[in-house]
């Protein structure tokens, strides 16, 4: 995918020590409060029964989330979140104006269309994610290297010609240990899902792009919003299929929950504008929010039949694989 116009990457996101790092907006999550419980939001986990209630401030919050290790080994603990905050600023008063039903600019829809991309690439399923399928195709590598006959060796007396150490184990112990599986796990560091936080501006322009459609809450049904709240998917896809579903393809569609009352809609071919949700309508939307929850869904109201559905699915939030690993 080609690199978007240049106002996706716009220098509005510049660079206090900020310790507890959101990866929601607290703005955001204030859309979610409990209108008869004020400032609480009801919070379900997946595979936990007990539903509980926070305010924004204690929601989707990590400590040291978007620190990083500098060239000089020192640790930075405030670019990001500082940077994060500032887009805040400008990206709030977008959403003050959908949840007003006040009609989006050209300037409104490509902040907006921004914030969608980084609320994917922000949340701890994306990162783990990337992490995880890093150190997994790491250890295949390391893996293969072990199995080709010469491999392993030439690695060894570069690291020891580079280093002047040794090893202190034979090739062959050394190769042994690595082909067991069970006897170690490479772990990949934080920083590298920093490093993807970039794609962000090239998901920007596919959403820009798309036909956006909000949708209204109904008097009985609200929006509930998760730790994962970008959801995609074709409703026309064959499951049984090897191939994955593109955001590109003609039948994908995505929703983002905006606030309890509002989410958006975004399709290639379908409809634009404002509309006024069914119970139905609102439902279905509830469960693709509740699919795409890595852990937790928050909601403004204490639902039993919501808690049901979080228990549903307790392991259905999307991942990235590599084929055979």
């Amino acid at each position: 995918m080609g690199r978007g116009p240049d106002f996706f990457h716009s220098d509005i996101i510049k660079m206090s020590k900020k310790k507890r790092h959101h990866y929601l907006a607290r703005f955001y999550l204030n859309g979610f409060i409990d209108p008869i419980n004020k400032p609480y939001i009801w919070i379900y986990e997946k595979g936990n029964p007990e539903i509980r209630k926070a305010s924004s401030k204690d929601i989707a919050v990590k400590k040291y989330y978007y620190s990083f290790i500098r060239p000089d080994e020192s640790k930075d603990v405030e670019t990001l979140e500082n940077a994060f905050a500032q887009f805040e600023d400008i990206i709030a008063p977008v959403i003050k104006k959908i949840t007003s039903e006040v009609t989006l600019n050209e300037d409104d829809k490509r902040i907006f269309s921004l914030f969608l991309a980084y609320s994917i690439v922000k949340v701890p399923n994306f990162r783990e994610s990337i992490e995880e399928t890093n150190s997994k195709f790491m250890k295949h590598i390391l893996q293969l290297t072990a199995s080709h006959n010469g491999g392993l060796e030439s690695i060894i007396q570069n690291y020891e010609k580079e280093t002047g150490k040794k090893i202190g184990i034979s090739p062959e112990e050394l190769r042994k240990w690595i082909l067991d599986d069970k006897k170690y796990e490479i772990k990949t560091r934080p920083e590298f899902s920093l490093a993807m936080l970039p794609i962000a501006t090239e998901l920007a322009p596919v959403f820009y792009n798309m036909k956006w459609c909000f949708v209204g809450a109904t008097d009985e049904y609200k929006f509930p919003t998760c730790d994962n709240p970008f959801f995609f998917c074709d409703p026309t896809h064959d499951h049984r299929s090897f191939y994955g579903v593109g955001l590109l393809a003609k039948n994908t569609e995505i929703s983002f929950p905006i606030s309890r009352n509002w989410l958006l809609s975004g399709t290639w071919e379908g409809r634009e504008g404002q509309i006024n949700g069914t119970n139905a309508l609102v439902k279905e939307f509830t469960r693709r929010t509740v699919c795409s929850a890595q852990r937790y869904v928050f909601a403004s109201e204490k639902s039993e039949s919501l808690n049901r559905m979080v228990q549903k699915y307790v392991r259905s939030a999307p991942r990235i694989q590599i084929g055979g690993l």
